[in-house]
């Protein structure tokens, strides 16, 4: 199975990075350009649209693969190795499943391009994104809760999925408020699902995370602090919302036929640093009355800079915080109870000092007006 996460990964690799300067070019030629202003950190126009590169490295991968899987079964071996080929069948049974991925990922990619040019009413991207939420569960695809196959159990697993596609969509698109900064989270999240994912051997899901883990790292290396390229809000929502749609279809307990403790906390552990900024910057928003969806300078890492970091360090140490996540996810499946509430326990410590380094930032700042 190593070729194949290899193979995935590396497609979606190339071809954003063939991608990036063929739409950096038409996105000049088109003045589809994010300009300098008030609360933006740029001081030259920039070209919007590397979600769209990062969408054809991972969507080519996907469906690259899901062709490769149709010829495999019709006799083609592509000079592969056995141990490759013999998961075709496997592959071939998923297609019900990355059609929905497909699908509403395209809507959302869409959504986001739009937004980037016409700048949409919040509350319709808000009503477009639940729509395709809830049509990815109708889909058949919905968080597995732990009273399966009652109605009730159906109803309200459909529900928390929906909640949780719209709001991990909509933190990945909070998160783009710097260079390199939302694309290297997602990065360092599908490293961390990537391993859990292999270590369960749950392979079509991983397949799918070292696609967008290598399409975001080709995206990287032109985003990365300064860059060269945005990805807009058709990336952010685009990349959220797959990421989301991916741990949907996870199972995160009774993994290989026992029940870890605390599996069920592993998506909420790796995107831990994400959904912590959202909700810092969500309620410092209600409390200031203004609306949630206004763009400001009150995310984690412009508090770091405020207290003296450069810009990449503040982006280094925010992907530091996502390794960390990362890691003890990765333990949470190797631990008993104790263990698990011992790793919980710590990262609620951690992120009440990161809370604390946080309002010092905001103290400095207010102090200093």
């Amino acid at each position: 199975m190593t070729w194949i996460l290899l193979l995935s990964g590396a497609s979606a690799f190339v071809v954003t990075a063939v991608a990036i300067p063929l739409v950096i070019r038409l996105a000049r030629r088109g003045g589809f350009l994010d300009h300098p202003g008030p609360r933006k950190s740029h001081a030259v126009s920039m070209p919007y649209g590397g979600g769209i590169a990062v969408a054809a490295g991972f969507l080519f991968s996907m469906a690259g693969g899901l062709g490769a899987a149709w010829a495999i079964g019709r006799g083609a071996t592509f000079g592969l190795p056995p141990e490759v080929t013999r998961h075709a069948a496997g592959v071939l049974s998923k297609g019900p499943e990355l059609a929905t991925l497909i699908c509403g990922s395209l809507v959302i990619l869409f959504l986001g391009a739009v937004d980037d040019r016409r700048k949409l009413d919040p509350g319709i991207k808000l009503l477009v994104e639940t729509l395709v939420a809830t049509g990815f569960v109708l889909g058949g695809e919905r968080l597995s809760l732990f009273w399966e196959g009652s109605t009730v159990g159906n109803l309200v697993g459909g529900a928390v999925t929906v909640v949780w596609i719209v709001g991990i969509t909509n933190a990945f698109n909070l998160l783009d408020h710097m260079d390199g900064m939302s694309a290297g989270v997602a990065v360092m999240a599908c490293v961390a699902f990537g391993i859990v994912a292999g270590v369960t051997r749950q392979w079509f899901v991983a397949s799918a995370i070292a696609a967008l883990g290598g399409a975001g790292l080709a995206f990287l290396r032109v985003n990365f602090p300064p860059a060269r390229i945005f990805l807009g809000d058709s990336g952010a929502l685009f990349i959220g919302f797959v990421l989301a749609a991916l741990t949907v279809n996870f199972t995160f307990y009774e993994m290989g036929g026992g029940m870890e403790p605390a599996a069920w906390a592993i998506p909420l552990v790796i995107l831990a640093v994400p959904l912590y900024d959202t909700a810092s910057v969500v309620l410092t928003r209600l409390r200031s009355h203004r609306p949630i969806f206004e763009g400001d300078r009150n995310h984690l890492a412009h508090r770091l800079m405020d207290l003296g970091m450069t810009p990449r360090g503040a982006v280094l140490t925010v992907y530091s915080m996502t390794a960390m996540t990362g890691l003890a996810a990765i333990l949470l499946l190797q631990v008993d109870g104790l263990g698990a509430a011992l790793i919980l326990a710590q990262l609620v410590l951690t992120f009440a000092i990161i809370s604390l380094v946080d309002q010092a930032g905001r103290q400095r700042v207010a102090g200093s007006r």
